[in-house]
């Protein structure tokens, strides 16, 4: 699957009493009673996949930042374009035919070294990456 392009928060992994984990839209969370403000950062997020390589997680600024706030976010070093703060910046790759992201997981398991590239899995139309299920969002 080629991921070049934004990608929103479609399902999130859950853990139900009489279920175990199983996954969830927002929509069906929120009316299971979770809390809005904990679902707000998944409904207003994007994943974009870039050409050269950078996957990125962008949040929308605050629609009563001030000027010097944004300025500040930028003087932080935060990217800051189309009313879209980029709060995470990462690595992707595709090899022998499996999209990849660089998950910043290191160390070992048993003596040997764990690989920090974990698989972008296809579930239908979404990708998976750790618990949540996103799909395309352009």
């Amino acid at each position: 699957m080629n991921l070049i392009g934004k990608w929103k928060t479609k399902e999130i992994l859950s853990f139900s009493a009489e279920n175990g984990m199983e996954w969830k839209t927002l929509d069906e969370l929120a009316a299971m009673g979770e809390d809005e403000d904990s679902l707000s950062p998944y409904r207003n997020s994007l994943i974009v996949f870039n050409e050269d390589g950078t996957m990125e997680t962008l949040m929308p600024v605050p629609e009563d930042f001030t000027k010097e706030q944004i300025d500040a976010l930028i003087a932080e070093g935060n990217e800051v374009r189309d009313g879209m703060a980029v709060i995470d910046k990462k690595k992707w790759k595709t090899e022998d035919g499996k999209n990849l992201c660089n998950s910043d997981v290191e160390g070992e398991i048993f003596g040997e070294e764990l690989s920090p590239w974990a698989e972008i899995k296809e579930v239908d139309d979404m990708i998976e990456i750790e618990f949540v299920r996103y799909g395309r969002a352009d």
